[in-house]
């Protein structure tokens, strides 16, 4: 079943990681409150899932018009896609707040490097059914993270600087 479902699985986690370490990177840019961080962590994990889901459901109900992924069942597509955004979009949210609740210095640098981990992992666990390059599949995924979030830090940069 994962075979037919990874798209799935690495479609919402690959996202649930860079949107949420997006959001981390934008306020830490901003030099904005870091509890900023917590709410909008947790309010965009699962209202970003939920997109997340209903974009999934609603692709896969028009490939099956189109006569592609017959096979696939867009409600189920559409849980595992809300599911691994949430499991996934937790890794840097929590790697932040426990971090950050442990007085740690570097906290952005520390998860930043926590996120390209887990984006690297993702990446080369897809390999094992594209038959791709393990290290070249990880480090793209996690290179798509970093400039990511290094466009959502500037743009928190800017705007703070510009509105001050």
């Amino acid at each position: 079943m994962i075979d037919n479902y990874l798209r799935s699985v690495i479609y919402g986690g690959v996202d649930g990681i860079i949107t949420i370490f997006n959001i981390i990177s934008g306020v830490t840019g901003a030099k904005l409150d870091t509890k900023i961080i917590i709410i909008l962590g947790v309010s965009s994990l699962f209202s970003d899932a939920v997109s997340m889901g209903m974009s999934d459901y609603l692709s896969i109900k028009a490939n099956k018009k189109m006569d592609k992924d017959k096979d696939m069942n867009e409600n189920t597509s559409s849980l595992i896609t809300f599911i691994s955004f949430i499991v996934f979009g937790l890794i840097p949210l929590l790697t932040f707040i426990f971090l950050l609740k442990m007085n740690q210095k570097n906290i952005f640098i520390k998860s930043l490097l926590a996120t390209m981990i887990s984006l690297f992992i993702l990446g080369s666990y897809q390999s094992k059914f594209t038959n791709e390059d393990s290290i070249k599949l990880g480090l793209t995924t996690a290179g798509h993270g970093l400039v990511a979030s290094l466009v959502s830090y500037n743009i928190g940069k800017l705007f703070n600087s510009y509105l001050q």
